[in-house]
């Protein structure tokens, strides 16, 4: 019987080390630095504005540490939510995750994949939609053929893609400073929660690695590593690619380039060096779509096989011979496909960003009230500097929130109307399959 498959653990620390970095740093340190500077006009809130998101980022990955450690099971977010706040959050988290999320995510990358293929080869609209369509359908395949090649996949981009970036932090930072670069383009202004937006895009995925924890090894142990770790490596990269990018052709340009990378490329590297920079942005981009697809597709199967979602008995399905989430995986590549048709990144990513930190912050808030019903964890990790280390990440995830309501009304409001539209899903199609 199939439901006697069990996910492998083929997940090693490297692999979930790579999976951490992999998926945080990607696509997002390249193109929303400008942005980032557009938004805060001067050096010093540009470098706040990072900073912020990763300190943010950091805070919400010790909390999610104490519960990795307490529940090291494949579904990550779905699960914590579920035992803070009962069936009807945590199925709403899912609902979400599946219908926006990660689709949005998955579709955005693809498409800057293939601007990115595109522009090197100067090819026109067919031949980019075609390597939209190429690249979403070959990730999806690699993570149902098995866990073991998409994590592999994992490891060699990460690997790979840390070689651009500390080519430009180590030539951007050599070069002779030159104050005119670091002038301000504008000032402060209530634009700057947009600017924070912006770095949580390039900070996230840390949380959607505990999605895998049922398929890695020593996951109670590993898990706590990684994402501490991890983390910590991405906010020092963060920080000094971005004064190198300032150093090389300044706030200004930053801020209004339409393709700021090539042009700082090619500044450091001339024609050649900026193809290879190019190359190894295209590689970044593929280890972050790889990684959001290995997770993202294991949150409607986790709550298929709890009895949590719609037609659970086809989206519990493993496949039989790779036992991996088969229809899961079509079910998000579905999705992915009908996102595709907005053709716009950003708007794509600041509505995952949105609709995701609704539930980040509600996430924080649930570790006062877990520890307030079974206290400290016994055996494992305890979230650092607690509790000022959840206070700092529900506060800013309010203000993000709030802010973003404020200046960007019309899509957050889809993202609420769709997630909400999940509770008449929950009790007429769910409630009702929930074993007491």
């Amino acid at each position: 019987m199939e439901s006697n498959i069990l996910l492998k653990k083929n997940l090693n620390i490297w692999m979930a080390l790579s999976l951490v970095v992999g998926m945080v740093i990607g696509s997002g340190v390249f193109f929303k630095a400008t942005p980032v500077a557009k938004y805060s006009g001067s050096f010093a809130f540009i470098f706040f504005a990072w900073l912020l998101g990763g300190v943010m980022s950091l805070c919400g990955a010790l909390v999610a540490a104490e519960f990795s450690a307490r529940y090291p099971h494949t579904g990550g977010l779905y699960v914590y939510l579920e035992k803070i706040y009962g069936n009807e959050i945590s199925f709403l988290f899912g609902w979400m995750n599946t219908l926006i999320y990660t689709p949005a995510i998955l579709s955005a990358l693809s498409v800057l994949f293939a601007d990115q293929v595109s522009s090197m080869l100067n090819a026109n609209q067919m031949v980019h939609d075609i390597l939209v369509l190429s690249i979403l359908t070959a990730i999806v395949i690699i993570n149902v053929i098995g866990n073991k090649y998409g994590g592999a996949l994992q490891l060699l981009a990460t690997v790979l893609k840390l070689i651009p970036l500390f080519l430009i932090i180590l030539f951007g930072l050599i070069r002779p400073i030159e104050a005119e670069n670091f002038a301000s383009y504008g000032h402060f202004t209530k634009n700057f929660g947009l600017a924070v937006l912006s770095t949580l895009w390039a900070y996230d995925g840390w949380l959607s690695v505990p999605n895998v924890a049922g398929e890695m090894k020593n996951a109670k142990k590993n898990l706590v590593l990684v994402l501490i770790f991890g983390m910590l490596f991405v906010i020092v990269v963060y920080l000094l690619v971005n004064i190198a990018y300032i150093n090389v052709i300044g706030i200004g340009k930053l801020a209004t380039a339409e393709n700021a990378i090539n042009l700082i490329s090619e500044k450091l590297f001339g024609q050649i060096g900026k193809v290879l920079i190019s190359l190894g942005i295209i590689i970044s981009i593929v280890g972050t779509l790889n990684g959001f697809a290995l997770t993202g597709i294991r949150i409607p199967y986790a709550m298929a096989t709890n009895q949590r979602f719609i037609v659970n008995n086809v989206f519990s399905k493993l496949h039989p011979r790779f036992a991996t989430p088969v229809n899961s995986s079509i079910l998000v590549y579905i999705l992915s496909l009908l996102y595709i048709f907005t053709r716009s990144f950003n708007r794509l990513t600041d509505l995952a960003m949105f609709s995701t930190w609704i539930f980040y912050v509600l996430f924080f808030i649930g570790i006062f009230i877990k520890r307030k019903r079974e206290g400290k964890n016994k055996e494992g990790y305890n979230t650092f500097l607690y509790p000022i280390t959840p206070l700092v990440a529900i506060f800013s995830g309010l203000y993000i929130l709030v802010n973003n309501i404020f200046l960007n009304p019309t899509d957050s409001i889809f993202s609420i109307l769709i997630t909400l539209l999940g509770l008449p899903v929950y009790f007429l199609f769910v409630k009702k399959k929930i074993k007491k």
